[in-house]
């Protein structure tokens, strides 16, 4: 399974590392900081929940469990330790290509390039941001709201559909934390966040991200 899926990734243009123990798929991790990991729940040496714990800890990166076990719990556990997508066996491969691009394009991973709007600079190759020449810091959900918006300039996104792309439809969120990490992230890259000069409000509708500053 695992050949012929690296023959399906690698010919889609990822690189692919892989490991049969999560001891050697720790190293790996801890090694390669990898975008993208596929990860199945019966490993030999431990439950792949564990090896997720450890991912999540060092990493933001793209967490797709594949395996076998379909129970409700189950699943449901996977999505609470941080997965983003979870495939059950058996599958096409085709299939595990289009939920990585899907992820891919929601995380805002699949832009090779850099955006510089005013004087905040966004690269979207490796996830960083810099105000006036300062890195800033922002929290998972506030960094995918952002490169989500500014992946699409002055196109506008309601609540709902932001809430659905980023905490997901069966999150035991509301909509306000939509609201609430809007207004944090504005206080982090706006120099007046009361006049949000990037992520604006459009009112009756939603958010969007402006580049004409």
């Amino acid at each position: 399974m695992i050949e012929i899926l690296r023959l399906y990734l690698e010919r889609e243009g990822f690189s692919v590392y892989s490991s049969l123990t999560a001891a050697d798929g720790l190293q790996l991790m801890e090694e390669l900081n990898p975008d993208i990991v596929l990860l199945d729940l019966n490993l030999p040496d431990t439950n792949g929940f564990e090896l997720a714990r450890r991912y999540r800890a060092i990493s933001e990166g793209i967490l797709i469990f594949i395996s076998g076990e379909k129970t409700k719990s189950t699943i449901i556990q996977g999505f609470e330790i941080g997965c983003d997508d979870y495939i059950t066996k058996p599958f096409d491969p085709p299939e595990v290509i289009a939920r990585i691009r899907a992820n891919l394009r929601r995380t805002g991973r699949s832009t090779g390039n850099n955006l510089t709007v005013g004087d905040l600079l966004i690269n979207f190759s490796d996830k960083s941001i810099f105000k006036k020449g300062e890195r800033i810091d922002l929290f998972a959900k506030e960094k995918m709201l952002l490169f989500h918006l500014a992946q699409y300039p002055n196109q506008v996104f309601s609540s709902d559909q932001l809430y659905d792309l980023i905490w997901g439809m069966n999150s035991d969120a509301d909509l306000k934390t939509v609201q609430v990490h809007v207004s944090t992230l504005r206080k982090k890259i706006e120099n007046d966040p009361k006049n949000p000069q990037y992520i604006q409000t459009v009112r009756g509708f939603g958010y969007k991200f402006s580049d004409n500053i």
